[in-house]
């Protein structure tokens, strides 16, 4: 039985960093003034839309449109959230465990409207990933869960408060450490493919005076430790890997993998990632793995866009692979011969 495809936005963008917020602000001044014409896309799901949507009618496809968040957590805020776009208040978002509470609408939203049906989550904060884990988790008792990433998501986010106090939120760094802890992933269950080479560097590396790793390393250092694969940038260009699979997966596509390389649009752009050619060789490798198992594809997302560089690259001209590989993200896990063969 092909079960029916269902691509829904979630636009999520809860960033405190300074540059992030001037971004933002800087955007709104510009609307304010009129300096250019209303942009094409509000968010990511436009964008994807655009690109790969609705060309050709396909009735296993559906575009639900957008799991509902306040203006202000997104990429682009309305004028009326100037005043509250601002660290300070970003911070207590994240801090109350905002980008959780939201991951769990997302599963809550995918277990409503669209199981049994195939999730399909164009976005921006990796960490509502876990929303589409966690429901799937409940249905599939052996899934296994590939991400293709820059980064090895189980960084430690805690801060101290003025207090004193430790806080450690749940966000798009530490997301997997998560999931991981309250075992909706087994760690043998897991692919991270991609990972910057840098990171394994800095686990021989990052080590006090007392030999002991820094607490994010340490971290990184655990879960390989328990089982979960990580596959090095460099491992990822040669193409010698493997996949073992022996349930359905969730396939999970961070834009960073690519970033300063083939992606300029990504949100994360703090390391050299796979050019076109190499990121759209681990695209066909990863489906060649899937089909070879046997076991269907039962879910997608494509996280980690940055809306404001997709029309800068396109205004400016800049070779940026981006669209070509959401193209081909759809054509091979949604439109030929990825979510659609699912039975």
């Amino acid at each position: 039985m092909v079960e029916q495809i269902k691509i829904f936005g979630a636009a999520l963008d809860p960033l405190s960093s300074v540059e992030r917020v001037n971004l933002k602000q800087a955007y709104l001044h510009h609307m304010r003034n009129r300096t250019f014409c209303e942009e094409r896309f509000e968010d990511p799901y436009d964008f994807v839309k655009d690109v790969a949507g609705e060309k050709v009618p396909n009735h296993y496809i559906k575009w639900l449109g957008k799991i509902s968040i306040p203006s202000w957590l997104t990429p682009k805020p309305q004028r009326r959230d100037s005043t509250r776009l601002s660290v300070n208040n970003l911070d207590k978002f994240l801090e109350s465990d905002g980008c959780w509470d939201y991951a769990v609408k997302v599963a809550d939203y995918i277990h409503s409207r669209i199981c049994p049906g195939i999730p399909v989550m164009i976005g921006v904060d990796h960490s509502l990933t876990g929303g589409s884990i966690m429901a799937l988790a409940r249905r599939h008792s052996h899934l296994n869960v590939v991400i293709l990433d820059a980064h090895f998501d189980v960084m430690n986010p805690e801060r101290g408060d003025e207090a004193g106090r430790t806080m450690n939120y749940y966000g798009c760094g530490n997301f997997l450490d998560r999931l991981l802890k309250r075992e909706f992933i087994p760690p043998e269950n897991l692919w991270v493919m991609g990972v910057q080479d840098e990171i394994r560097r800095e686990l021989a590396g990052k080590i006090d005076s007392g030999g002991r790793l820094d607490r994010s390393a340490a971290s990184v250092k655990k879960w390989m430790e328990k089982g979960v694969h990580v596959v090095f940038k460099q491992e990822v260009q040669s193409g010698h890997f493997k996949l073992d699979l022996k349930g359905p997966t969730y396939l999970s596509i961070d834009m960073d993998v690519g970033s300063m390389s083939s992606i300029y649009s990504a949100r994360f752009m703090n390391s050299y990632g796979l050019n076109t050619a190499e990121f759209l060789q681990l695209l066909h490798n990863v489906s060649r793995c899937i089909h070879s198992s046997r076991h269907p594809l039962v879910g997608l997302d494509v996280m980690e866009f940055d809306v404001h560089f997709v029309e800068a690259t396109k205004e400016r001209k800049v070779d940026d692979g981006t669209e070509e590989i959401v193209k081909i993200i759809f054509e091979l896990f949604i439109d030929k011969n990825g979510c659609t063969d699912a039975s």
